[in-house]
């Protein structure tokens, strides 16, 4: 039986980890229960922000609620993996007032995304793994 090393991060670990990153996972309670999207995203200001459709499930169910964002990596090369997870309230924004240092916060899906999303942590945890 094998076994993985696991050791808590410190928050600055955890913005150093998501600052060399760009795609987090974004789950909140909607409608139709737990809903899931995949998204990228940047950090800026102590805050993780991505760009999403106004007319999205996100926009439209997630508005000033509370959602958990979590980010990972794995290296298998190494036998190394970390994740981190932040939770906070969803905070809508239009491109006029973020961040300028987003700049053009890039998106992989198709459609307008015009609404910048931040989410400030109120709990921010991770974890690094690793095998002996």
């Amino acid at each position: 039986m094998s076994t993985t090393n696991v050791a808590n991060l410190l928050a600055y670990d955890c913005w150093h980890l998501l600052e060399g990153a760009y795609l987090a996972r974004v789950a909140w309670q909607g409608a139709d229960g737990i809903r899931l999207v995949p998204v990228n995203y940047d950090v800026a200001d102590g805050a993780v922000w991505f760009r999403i459709d106004r007319d999205s499930a996100l926009a439209r169910e997630a508005r000033d609620q509370s959602v958990v964002v979590e980010i990972d990596d794995v290296d298998d090369e190494s036998g190394t993996a970390w994740s981190v997870v932040v939770v906070g309230k969803v905070e809508m924004f239009d491109a006029a007032d973020a961040p300028d240092t987003l700049g053009e916060l890039r998106v992989w899906a198709d459609g307008p995304h015009t609404t910048y999303v931040r989410i400030e942590p109120v709990e921010l945890t991770g974890r690094r793994l690793w095998k002996p």
